[in-house]
Formats: structure tokens, sequence, C-alpha cells
């Protein structure tokens, strides 16, 4: 699959993630251009957040295990990564990708997140299309529930900024590599 570098950039103004809260304390948006490939690039965004949320770089899991042991003790959430089934159909509110529950969607757009006692999380995968390609930008928006929620952002925050490119990356080569 052809694709161009990951760029940071602003929350699309129409993006579903803009009214999940109505205080966000943190926010960012990542973007990849999609081009032409062989195989084709998928058409629909639900094929995108099952390619980029579905599974993840080994790193990233470990990262992932090991922050679960460090939070439950403070009795927050760990993750629990449903088995991704390969099916078609669209994804609804309820549903789980990996470890996200989608929450709300539009045709070009999937909201996924959790609710938990020190933090409240929204992440966005979006399809725009243009003439001859087109964007997958995938937003995150945060809200503090407490002193808590901020305290445990600080370290999580500069990996954040490492672990949402690397997944998009990764969800990519990976759908790339298995549509052949």
């Amino acid at each position: 699959m052809m694709q161009s570098h990951i760029e940071e950039v602003s929350i699309p103004s129409q993006s579903l993630v803009l009214r999940a809260f109505t205080n966000i304390d943190y926010a960012d948006a990542y973007r990849i251009k999609l081009t032409e490939s062989v195989p084709p690039l998928p058409q629909s965004v639900d094929a995108l957040t099952r390619a980029i949320f579905s599974s993840m770089p080994h790193w990233v899991w470990m990262l992932l295990r090991l922050r679960d042991s460090l939070v439950r003790p403070l009795g927050l959430k760990i993750s629990q990564a449903v088995e991704p089934k390969p099916t078609p159909v669209a994804l609804q509110p309820g549903m789980k990708v990996g470890i996200f529950e989608v929450w709300d969607r539009k045709s070009n757009e999937v909201l996924m997140g959790e609710d938990d006692y020190h933090l409240d999380y929204r992440v966005s995968v979006c399809l725009e299309q243009e003439a001859n390609y087109s964007w997958v930008v995938v937003s995150t928006v945060i809200r503090f529930n407490n002193w808590l929620g901020r305290i445990y952002f600080l370290p999580v925050k500069p990996l954040h900024r490492v672990i949402v490119p690397a997944l998009i990356r990764y969800g990519l080569v990976k759908y790339s590599k298995y549509s052949k």
C-alpha cells in the first residue's frame, strides 16, 4: 500500500469527537494520505477502523500490559481486547474493535471510547475522500474527571503521541499484507 507520511493536524471540524464532551482537556489528530494501491484501499471507515485498532505492534501490547498492571491497584479499568472477527458488518454502538467500544458513527466516521473514574476518552477514525486519494484521520479527545486523570496522563501523553501514529502505520501495513 503506498502511503504518505503521518502528520499531526487539527481535528476535522465536522468530527463526532468534537461533540463528545462539553469540556475537552486534551485533543490531537493524525492523518495519512492513502493513494492508489494494489490491493485496493479499504473503501469504508469500518475496514479502516478494524485495520488500525484490531491489532497492535508487540511493543504497544507490552506497554498496555504494563499499564494494566500499574493501574489495577488504583481501581482503574484494564484493557480487555475482543478477538477481531472478520466481518463486513458495519460497526455499531456497543460493538468492540480491539480494546475500544464503539459509541457512535456516521457514514465516514466511527467514534470509540471509554469512560473511567479518572478520565474519559473518545477516538475517532474518519475517512475523508478526495478525487484521487483518501485521508484517514484518527482523532483523540480526553476529559479529566479528577486530579488522578491529570496525573495519570502526564507520562501517557508522550507515549500516546508515538503510539497513535504507530497503530495507524501498523494497521495499514497489516491490511495491505492480508488483503492480497
